[in-house]
């Protein structure tokens, strides 16, 4: 099965019927509305200034369209309380497409940055380029970010991923980036166990395996120690992953 309903993520179906015609497609900004689910909202349709938004009195109405009155303004991309309303604008320029996004998350790049462009699952596409950050009074707290991504993808970017140098993964198993070790180290920690303590750090499947040589490393370029000054992490049985079954006295099957 698929579908928003059951992977979190619209089907090739549910795109189909929300995706604007290629025409209209070719002739400027106009908003997507990837909402296929009845709830109860209406908020799109009140705050459209042009009427191109229609719910209806059954508020549990799916939202429906008239991409000939929409002009792509992208006011109903901050309103919608789902986060599921985008501005596609696939006539920017011969090789470009813009997209318009909501984005909830700190820090906000800079206009200008390049940044990874991503699918609905979260996975990284293509390189985009931020064209606009709109943080206006009313957006209400929304930030609407404005990509510049290669025309084929238009249909495809719907969030992005800044390109920072600091976001290698230390810690795998948890997902700690360098940057956040870092952090850690810049508002006290000063040992693997404190640094372990703030984020997380060598707690996951590996025990800190993978990543203890690594915040040792990034401790003491931090502090200008040397590696050897470094407390290390207190290191508890058992130090690799074993069957229940080996501490219970039993077999591995049981």
């Amino acid at each position: 099965m698929d579908g928003v309903k059951y992977t979190g993520m619209l089907s090739a179906a549910e795109l189909k019927r929300v995706l604007p015609a290629a025409d209209r497609l070719a002739r400027g900004p106009v908003a997507v509305i990837e909402c296929v689910q009845e709830i109860p909202c209406n908020p799109c349709e009140k705050a459209c200034p042009f009427g191109a938004i229609t719910v209806g009195g059954d508020i549990t109405a799916l939202p429906v369209l008239d991409q000939e009155k929409c002009k792509g303004c992208g006011v109903c991309v901050s309103r919608c309380p789902g986060l599921a309303i985008f501005v596609v604008n696939a006539a920017y320029s011969a090789d470009e497409a813009l997209i318009t996004m909501p984005y909830e998350y700190l820090p906000l790049p800079d206009e200008g940055e390049l940044v990874r462009g991503l699918d609905r699952s979260g996975r990284p596409v293509c390189q985009g380029r931020v064209v606009k950050v709109d943080r206006s009074p009313r957006n209400d707290g929304t930030t609407v970010i404005t990509l510049a991504v290669p025309k084929a993808y238009v249909h495809d970017v719907r969030n992005l991923r800044r390109m920072e140098k600091d976001e290698v993964l230390v810690c795998r198993c948890n997902e700690v980036t360098e940057q956040e070790v870092r952090q850690a180290v810049r508002d006290g920690a000063r040992t693997v166990a404190a640094v372990k303590l703030r984020t997380r750090t060598g707690m996951g499947l590996c025990q800190g395996r993978t990543c203890r040589r690594l915040v040792s490393r990034i401790i003491a370029e931090e502090t200008g120690q040397t590696v050897a000054d470094i407390l290390p992490a207190t290191t508890r049985p058992p130090v690799r992953t074993l069957p229940l079954g080996a501490l219970t006295g039993g077999e591995a099957d049981d």
